[in-house]
């Protein structure tokens, strides 16, 4: 992908010593060799927040209770080097909490990606803490990877779910990805059933498809010209949109959706329809900040 904003560089991936971190790894340092940037790999120590960043790794390694968190580094680093051998990588040992750690990383950053399962660290403490506070209050498009198990598919398409009057922010991500790995962007519209009280307000169900259908259009239009080698596929489907998207996501590279910030410092949800997808997608998650 191209990084549109001068100020932000590089891809961030913060790891601890999971296999999931390890996935989240792989993915980002793919990426960053894609858009011919550095990948910074990010590990915390995970002490209290707020602390500064640590002194060079180096004067850390006599410490027995440091040294492991040096391995992961190091290890991480390793198999990166080894997959991508010209990819400029940059190891960071933060004194800080994972979330905030990779929170303000993010203010530099064009892209953060991380894991959402594992043991400690960035890629453990469960889905609902390090991962959706990082979606949540995160400056630049988030990508998590929900499972080590999936397979991580170069070769599938973009799915962009896309809302009512969706913001340009998410449209662009996505046909970003999808020039950059020459592949299609397939859009997204879920509408959930009306109550069974109100079926009888509703003579063609099938109306409301296609009105969601031309607003897509139209909200495509601008950005389909910028991009004519993407091709599009647009689905409107019924149904609960997480529901909907984790069914899209399986086979494709990327799955996309934009977030509205919570501006509050202790908030950690990005709403139920994200944490839902977050829960059973099939692809890594592309969260993309909405102002």
């Amino acid at each position: 992908m191209t990084n549109t904003s001068t100020h932000r560089q590089g891809v961030v991936v913060g790891v601890d010593a999971s296999s999931h971190a390890s996935h989240a790894a792989e993915w980002a340092a793919a990426e960053a060799a894609r858009r011919g940037t550095t990948l910074y790999i990010v590990h915390a120590l995970d002490f209290e927040p707020g602390s500064a960043i640590v002194g060079p790794i180096g004067d850390l390694s006599a410490d027995p209770a440091r040294a492991a968190h040096v391995q992961v580094l190091a290890q991480t680093e390793y198999r990166v080097r080894t997959a991508h051998p010209t990819l400029p990588v940059v190891t960071e040992l933060v004194h800080q909490s994972p979330a905030g750690a990779l929170v303000e990383a993010s203010r530099r950053a064009a892209l953060v990606v991380v894991g959402t399962r594992g043991r400690g660290g960035f890629a453990g403490l469960s889905l609902g803490s390090v991962s959706l506070r990082l979606a949540a209050h995160s400056h630049c498009p988030v990508v998590l990877l929900r499972s080590a198990e999936h397979e991580i598919i170069h070769s599938g398409e973009v799915v962009l779910g896309m809302e009512h009057h969706e913001s340009q922010e998410a449209v662009r991500f996505a046909f970003e990805a999808a020039a950059c790995a020459g592949t299609r962007v397939h859009a997204v519209h879920a509408w959930a059933p009306y109550p069974g009280h109100a079926q009888d307000y509703i003579s063609d169900t099938d109306i409301l498809a296609r009105h969601a259908a031309d607003d897509m259009v139209t909200a495509l239009k601008d950005v389909r010209e910028q991009y004519p080698q993407v091709h599009v596929k647009i689905s409107v489907v019924r149904g609960h949109p997480s529901a909907v998207l984790a069914d899209a996501s399986r086979g494709a590279r990327l799955t996309v959706v934009g977030a509205h910030r919570h501006h509050g410092p202790l908030s950690v949800g990005v709403g139920p329809v994200i944490q839902g997808l977050l829960s059973h997608a099939e692809s890594p998650v592309a969260v993309v900040p909405l102002a």
